[in-house]
């Protein structure tokens, strides 16, 4: 399993029906979405990987949802998926 722990990778995240274009910063207590600043809706959203309940698939091929543990479903596109699901599950997990 890749260990994503200080990495930033190229990744969407759904607000409303609007995919947001950024980066997700992988550090050692969790994840921080970061926007764009040309998209409509702009700004940053972190989770804290003690809040993660899971991380799963969603779609065929980029798509994955992170349930945090206050019922919240955050939708997210990245490649490389299956690595980033396994290593969320795995931190969540610890």
């Amino acid at each position: 399993m890749r260990d994503y722990c200080q990495t930033t990778i190229p990744a969407n995240y759904y607000r409303g029906i609007e995919a947001v274009g950024g980066t997700l910063l992988f550090d050692e207590t969790g994840i921080l979405f970061r926007s764009h600043a040309f998209n409509i809706q702009t700004g940053e959203t972190r989770i804290e990987y003690r809040d993660i309940e899971k991380a799963q698939k969603r779609g065929l091929l980029t798509g994955m949802d992170v349930f945090t543990k206050d019922g919240i479903r955050h939708k997210f596109v990245v490649y490389h998926r299956n690595d980033v699901i396994a290593f969320l599950n795995s931190k969540a997990s610890e």
